[in-house]
């Protein structure tokens, strides 16, 4: 099997799909208890998702921690640029976005402003085919990346995260 490049999957929209589908799922296993009033995110924390789940180390930092300070504290290059990363990433997120919605893995609340998860996959991780996991099994650490930044986000005050991380929201 040939393996993909890193550039080939950071442009791939299904891989993108993933990771916001399984920030969805660790941000509502915190919140749903934590915060029973706002138990999804809202969609400008999905901005930050993509350009922490695609850097390779700051993957494996959120991988190995439980909170947002514990993450900075290993390593506080995360937050570098991390508002440009994001700027730069705005499309590719939109695009992941709209097949999550297209294929009901998300959808938009219109009255709480949340994106939820849809009906099929709302207490589970999508499936994997073999096919997109390679040998270093990349698009299944990004997965479990993503539900590990969902859970973490979830426990922090939204102008927590923004002074944080140095970003806004």
């Amino acid at each position: 099997m040939k393996q993909q490049n890193l550039f080939e999957l950071l442009q791939n929209t299904v891989l993108g799909t993933i990771a916001l589908h399984s920030f969805t799922l660790g941000f509502h296993m915190v919140a749903k208890d934590k915060n029973p009033d706002n138990p999804y995110p809202t969609l400008n924390y999905f901005f930050y998702v993509l350009p922490i789940v695609y850097n390779k180390k700051a993957m494996e930092t959120v991988k190995g921690s439980r909170e947002l300070y514990s993450v900075l504290l290993k390593d506080n290059s995360i937050i570098l640029e991390l508002q440009e990363r994001a700027n730069k990433m705005t499309t590719m997120t939109f695009d992941c976005l709209n097949m999550a919605f297209s294929k009901d893995l998300l959808y938009l609340n219109c009255d709480t402003k949340m994106i939820e998860l849809g009906e099929r996959f709302k207490s589970k991780r999508l499936p994997l085919p073999a096919s997109l996991n390679n040998q270093d099994n990349s698009v299944k650490k990004i997965q479990e990346c993503a539900v590990k930044l969902g859970a973490i986000f979830a426990k922090r005050d939204i102008k927590n995260i923004q002074f944080e991380l140095n970003i806004t929201l």
